[in-house]
């Protein structure tokens, strides 16, 4: 069942997390990507719900539970996880949160081929809801070609791009 881009702010999230989880066991595995502990247990910080975290936040929420890390092997884990498709990096506040597509029980319960990573070449959209923080996820293809058209004109080569909206998601106006 695809969930909604801005799910209540009740909903379950345990859901969301178990089918992020089965999915990037089986990506990592089917791609010979590690896996590690503290990598799986930063990816379960990140995954915690959709709002963005920072990696001092996540330094903080495990030195909480007892693990006291340098902040360079939780960056080294974001970097890997963000690399691998999983998170994105949030660039106007530095922090990370779960790739959405990931968190569909179609995908993990389907046992299908994962779709792997985001596209690099089509630009990401994120809907960034400034009452609660959640964070919609789409993919940006109809704005393609004018990025295109502009890099091209001004003969700009793009690495990658991504576009931050902030706003309030449709949960947050319905319960105003």
């Amino acid at each position: 069942m695809k969930q909604s881009l801005f799910p209540q702010h009740d909903h379950d999230h345990s859901d969301c997390t178990t089918n992020l989880m089965k999915f990037a066991d089986r990506y990592c595995e089917q791609k010979g990507l590690r896996l590690t502990k503290l990598r799986r247990t930063v990816l379960e910080q990140v995954a915690a719900n959709h709002k963005a975290i920072g990696a001092y936040q996540i330094l903080d929420n495990l030195a909480t539970d007892g693990q006291k890390l340098a902040p360079i092997s939780v960056y080294r884990s974001l970097e890997f996880l963000q690399e691998a498709g999983l998170i994105h990096r949030l660039e106007s506040t530095n922090s990370y949160f779960a790739c959405q597509r990931n968190f569909d029980d179609e995908l993990a319960e389907n046992n299908a081929a994962p779709l792997g990573k985001c596209s690099e070449t089509s630009p990401l959209v994120f809907l960034i809801c400034e009452e609660c923080g959640v964070i919609g996820e789409v993919g940006g293809g109809s704005i393609d070609s004018l990025i295109t058209t502009v890099a091209t004109t001004q003969k700009f080569k793009v690495d990658r791009s991504q576009l931050e909206i902030k706003g309030v998601c449709h949960t947050c106006q319905d319960s105003s």
